[in-house]
């Protein structure tokens, strides 16, 4: 079934952040490449008001890269899924990190990091870190005005027409496009709550069919005792009757004298009796219900989890099969509560001769215990 489904939100995001980090670079440095080294304190972007003259134009341009790169690499690091996904704090880390790439590079970064934050995080946090990396934009911008250059020139597309442009008139386009930036990121950010509810509900999914498939190997456990049961009731009502009803009549012919036959009488009874042994010895082990596969169960349950739970398992003792289906509601709904956090089950042996099911926050916490059955 997941070989057949569509690449996640996250697997996605991923490839087209990546491709569009590429293209804004490319831009980045198709901008940069003809102006030459005097052109240098004419530019306006906050990467070369910081250190553009001091490092030349081969600087700047290796810094435009060096900052794609790391943004690019931190976007793709944040959205890794599966046993390589990074905790709740490195991804704030790594996207702290992107928002300040794209405060120093390009504005327009911050529409991928905008969508991101709806994509990794909670709704309230999204929404928090979407607040806050407007506002360090609109700071970004209150930093650059006052020192964008007075002769910056402006010219036509013939270039006969060079002069050079108020002041006030770039502050106040500076300030426009810190405002249309602002809400593209909104826009892109509903857009990233789009895919953050698709998640959910592909999460759900998972969740759901795992626990199917663990009911279905707890249903295929219990058929199976049920079946073995069915079998030794009828062993035992049927073929156990009969002959026990034949040993008595050998038994009764051998009292009453056989005469000549009394010989084969005794043989036949003999046979009998050995038959009946194995007959009541098939019962009693058939009786004998199998150990339901929890364990087994339990796997499946966690391997649905997303982020996938941990599975600790024991030795443990044979437990009923109505044991087994309460143990697989307790972790259910531990699983459940979790809320998309990392966790371990451990389903251990007790001393008593019973069995425990524990559950573990984050993956390091304290045991907690969240179900207990004696041994049967």
């Amino acid at each position: 079934m997941s070989g057949k489904m569509t690449p996640s939100p996250l697997a996605l995001f991923r490839v087209v952040g990546l491709a569009a980090c590429l293209a804004l670079a490319l831009q980045q440095v198709a901008v940069l490449q003809p102006i030459g080294d005097a052109g240098l304190t004419h530019l306006r972007e906050r990467l070369p008001l910081l250190a553009g003259p001091a490092i030349g134009l081969g600087g700047v341009v290796a810094a435009y890269g060096l900052g794609f790169a790391l943004f690019g690499w931190a976007l793709w690091r944040a959205n890794a899924v599966g046993p390589s996904a990074p905790g709740s704090r490195a991804k704030a880390g790594l996207v702290v990190l992107q928002i300040t790439l794209a405060l120093l590079t390009s504005d327009k970064l911050l529409l991928l990091t905008a969508a991101e934050l709806a994509l990794l995080f909670p709704l309230r946090a999204a929404w928090l870190g979407l607040a806050g990396q407007v506002a360090a934009a609109l700071l970004a911008c209150a930093w650059q005005i006052p020192r964008l250059p007075a002769d910056e020139l402006m010219c036509n597309v013939s270039g006969s027409n060079v002069q050079a442009s108020p002041l006030e008139q770039r502050r106040w386009l500076l300030w426009q496009d810190a405002v249309v930036v602002g809400g593209f990121q909104v826009l892109t950010f509903g857009i990233g709550c789009l895919g953050a509810a698709e998640r959910r509900r592909r999460a759900q999914l998972e969740a759901t069919r795992a626990s199917l498939l663990a009911a279905r190997q707890l249903l295929a456990g219990a058929a199976g005792n049920g079946e073995r049961v069915r079998v030794a009731r009828e062993l035992h009502d049927g073929i156990g009757h009969h002959l026990s009803a034949l040993n008595l009549q050998l038994e009764l012919l051998l009292r009453r004298g056989a005469g000549e036959a009394d010989a084969a009488l005794r043989a036949a009874q003999q046979v009998a009796r050995q038959m009946l042994a194995e007959v009541r010895t098939l019962v009693g082990m058939e009786r004998r219900q199998q150990q339901a596969p929890l364990a087994e169960a339990l796997r499946l349950l966690c391997d649905g989890a997303r982020p996938q739970a941990e599975l600790v398992l024991e030795e443990m003792p044979a437990l009923t099969d109505d044991a087994a289906w309460r143990a697989l509601a307790a972790a259910r709904e531990v699983l459940d509560r979790a809320g998309g956090r990392s966790c371990r089950l451990w389903l251990r042996a007790l001393n008593e001769d019973g069995v425990e099911l524990c559950l573990s926050m984050g993956g390091e916490g304290e045991w907690t215990t969240v179900w207990r059955e004696a041994a049967r």
